[in-house]
This record gives structure tokens, sequence and C-alpha cells, in this order.
């Protein structure tokens, strides 16, 4: 749609699209992402007293707690588009900061104060725009299509009940939801970015690891010496040789099981990202260990140390769009994950089809 009308046609309705005004995707591209799993918010982040907004795909929601659970609709009220996210919550509905027009957890328009017959019918089209969501591992997952396409991912240890999660800060990076998980996923820059986390020798020689495609994505595991101790595991070293195992669910949710050698201890580490838009991203991140209570101090201050490193080499990547022809950037053997990633996008998904004119 020509951003730079003043009005929509008369006809408009006839013609109305799910894509969002301004999209920053490419259509074919958007229409694919709608039928994933996104997350766009943490559980602990929609309260009683409020509502959350939040924007996935380019498309801004409202997020709103009630007697049912949480009900997501994209955020405009139906009557004149006003945002519902700058309303109230109002005895278990959320409110119109415009009008005051009530809707309940289903989204159906209750109550209407401008109208002076309290019983009088209320039309049935006056109802939110409601979206498909369901909650798991303490967040809230989103599918703006309404028929997903692949399944949730399956996260082991923070998904064990006997394990307490820590849900990180979330924070916002100005980059591709893409190249942020190429860069999660990616092995050859540890000693290099690393250096004030668990980066070990810059001399270091990644190994050969196969990766393997799963029901759901794409797996590996490899060794590796990290350039410290940071697990609260009774080993006293000053250097720790660990194993990094990797599952990653598409099209953009991984978990790093990090088990250390000497140890019986695993430290579990997921991230899923919430496309905002095409250049920005909100990124969600949840720890456990096997202990069952891990140290949220400990692992909230070694996730902002090691987001921190890896931020800005991210925002920072050119183009900012993932290539997904493999002949557009130069591979090294420890790119193997990496181009399985950008294969299967293209190959499973359809992502980054040819533009036709």
């Amino acid at each position: 749609m020509d951003a730079n009308i003043m009005f929509l046609a008369t006809d408009s309705s006839r013609a109305a699209s799910p894509l969002p005004r301004g999209c920053t995707f490419r259509e074919s591209d958007w229409h694919i992402l709608a039928g994933f799993w996104h997350p766009v918010a943490f559980l602990h982040e929609v309260t009683p007293d409020k509502p959350h907004a939040a924007r996935l795909l380019d498309v801004d929601l409202v997020l709103y707690r009630t007697g049912d659970g949480i009900t997501v609709a994209r955020d405009l009220c139906p009557h004149r588009g006003t945002r519902l996210s700058r309303g109230f919550i109002k005895g278990d509905e959320i409110v119109c900061p415009m009008h005051g027009l009530s809707f309940n957890g289903e989204g159906r328009c209750t109550r209407i104060p401008s109208v002076a017959n309290p019983v009088a019918p209320i039309p049935p089209r006056l109802k939110l725009q409601t979206v498909l969501s369901q909650e798991r591992y303490g967040l809230i997952w989103v599918c703006l299509s309404g028929e997903p396409i692949w399944p949730l991912p399956e996260w082991p240890g923070i998904g064990n009940p006997a394990f307490s999660k820590l849900f990180m800060p979330v924070d916002t990076w100005m980059a591709a939801a893409s190249r942020h998980v190429e860069n999660f996923n990616d092995i050859a820059h540890f000693p290099w970015v690393h250096t004030q986390s668990f980066g070990g020798d810059t001399d270091w020689a990644a190994p050969h690891y196969e990766v393997t495609h799963t029901a759901h994505g794409l797996s590996f595991w490899i060794p590796y010496l990290e350039g410290g101790n940071r697990f609260p595991d009774g080993i006293e070293a000053e250097r720790r040789q660990v194993v990094y195992r990797y599952d990653l669910t598409f099209p953009f949710s991984t978990i790093i099981a990090v088990e250390p050698q000497d140890s019986d201890f695993v430290h579990y580490f997921a991230d899923t990202v919430c496309p905002v838009s095409a250049h920005e991203t909100r990124i969600f991140q949840v720890v456990t260990d096997t202990s069952g209570n891990p140290d949220p101090e400990l692992w909230t201050r070694d996730a902002h140390i090691i987001n921190a490193e890896d931020k800005p080499m991210v925002e920072e990547q050119r183009p900012e769009d993932l290539p997904l022809d493999l002949r557009d950037e130069i591979h090294i053997p420890a790119d193997r994950l990496s181009i399985e990633y950008r294969r299967a996008l293209v190959g499973k998904f359809g992502l980054g089809a040819p533009l036709t004119s």
C-alpha cells in the first residue's frame, strides 16, 4: 500500500490485506514468517493492571490479562483505530482510552458508554482482531497467520519442571533476527569476541563438526576449552573443558546445553527472538542448570557480558539482511551450521524467493 495517501479507497475493505502498512519485509517473506510461532513477551511482563504493547513483523499488538488468561490482539480499537495499549484494565476487560469501549477476554465489545440504552445490541463486528497465542517456558508466543506451519521449540532442561528458570532482561538489537541467530550459533568468534567472558585462545582451531537435520531444525556439538571457570559446581580450575550442544528450531530459536567435562553439571541457555521488523529484534533468553536452583546474579551477569560483546558486532554487520544466496558471502569450514541454516530457510520454507518483475 502506498504510504503517501490521505484517504482509503471507498472499496478498501474488499482488498483488505493482513500485510501491515509500511511493512519492512518482502511480502512473500512476511507471509511465510507469519506462519511461525514467535515470542512477543515474557509471561510476567503482562500484568493484570494494564495492557502490554508489543510488535511482531511490523504488526502492533496489545496483550492483556483477564480471568480467562492472556489475550493477544492487533493494537487497535475497531471503532476508530485507537491504540488499545494506551487504555486500561477495568473489571476484567480492556478499555479503549478514546471512547471507553470495553472488550472482554474473547475480544468482544461489551459496553459502549456513549450509547444511552444499556441493553442496546452491540454489533458483532465490534470485536478485536485477536491472534493465535500460547504460553510455554514463561513466554507468550504468537502466530499471526492463525495456522502454524512449524511447532514450538522443545527445550530440554528449560522444560524440566524440577528446575527453576531465570528470565534474562529483554534487549532490543537493531539487526535482523536471522543475523542474531547465526551469531548465536557461530563458534569461530568465541576467542575473538568473548574476551571478557568465556573466550579462550585465539590460536584455537575450530574442530570439524557434523550438522544434523532434526524434526524441528538443526543440531550439532563441539568441544571447547573456555578461558575461565564460570560454573558453580565446586570444581576448582582456572579453565574448563566443555562440550556445547546446540539445538536450533526454525526459524529463530536455539538452546545450548553447556557440559563441563569434569562434572555432572549442565548449564542450559535458551535464546529466542521476536522479529519486530526486518532490522529490529527483541531478544528473549531463559536460563537454568542442573542444580535446579540457578544463581540469578551469576547467570544474569554472565548473559549481560556475553550479549554486550556480541551486540555491536551483529548490529554493524553488512548487509543488514541475511544473504540466502550462498554465493554472496565467503564461507569457511566453521560455517557449517550457517550454511545449512541458510539452505534450509530457502529449501524448506521458500524464504528469500527470487524477486519477480
